[in-house]
């Protein structure tokens, strides 16, 4: 791809690609490229395609109403046109923005947006064969030493912590590990990782918020949250 920090960066002239999304979104992405990391620990290979965002706006960020043609966090890719690559279709798939910055003087002709979406591409075992994946888009796991079932839908806290709507949650972002979900810590109610941190869902013991003490200071007055905050 193109540096970004210069100031003649143009997209007017490179490479465009359309990805479908479910509901009939479409986003247009230029200079586009497609990576993928090496196999995992299990195997599991992630790839994405990444470019400049061309037929949206916004910054990306969570809450912002402008961000479009799709919102940070999950979606459902349907299919792809990338030229010269074989269609992607029917993905589970994570959409992240990333808004570098600008230079001087500002003479893009696009908002500077970037957009990565990423999903599991394949399982391969120890020699390299393709392995049929039973996981990823799985809403539910049963822990196989204790039988507890595990809704992979909603939010968790490591049992004892209270609830904050403005603390750090912990939910599945459809990675594994060693055959167990890992749980990504967001924060609030934002819909992509806050990259705070990484845990299996076999490390101790996890409560779901719905069932999560509520933090004390919720209800307060504002003088009185801050004096439980320095007592």
């Amino acid at each position: 791809m193109q540096s970004w920090n210069t100031p003649d960066h143009h997209i007017a002239d490179t490479e465009h690609g359309t990805l479908h999304f479910a509901d009939g979104v479409q986003m247009v992405i230029a200079d586009w490229e497609i990576t993928e990391d090496a196999p995992d620990a299990d195997g599991r290979v992630y790839a994405a395609v990444r470019g400049w965002l061309a037929n949206g706006g916004g910054t990306g960020r969570h809450g912002d109403p402008y961000t479009q043609p799709i919102a940070a966090g999950r979606a459902r890719l349907v299919t792809t046109e990338l030229r010269g690559r074989q269609a992607i279709t029917d993905r589970d798939v994570h959409v992240h923005f990333h808004s570098p910055g600008r230079p001087h003087p500002n003479t893009w002709d696009h908002q500077g947006l970037l957009v990565t979406i990423e999903w599991m591409d394949r399982h391969l075992d120890g020699e390299g064969r393709p392995v049929p994946e039973t996981e990823i888009g799985l809403t539910s796991w049963t822990h196989p030493e204790t039988g507890r079932v595990f809704d992979l839908t909603v939010a968790y806290l490591p049992e004892g912590e209270h609830y904050h709507p403005l603390g750090f949650t912990w939910r599945h972002y459809d990675h594994w590990s060693s055959g167990a979900p890992l749980l990504e810590a967001f924060y609030g109610d934002h819909a992509v990782p806050s990259g705070a941190g990484v845990r299996s869902l076999t490390d101790g013991e996890w409560v779901p918020v719905s069932q999560a003490p509520t933090h004390p200071v919720l209800g307060l007055s504002i003088e009185d949250a801050v004096a439980a905050a320095r007592s």
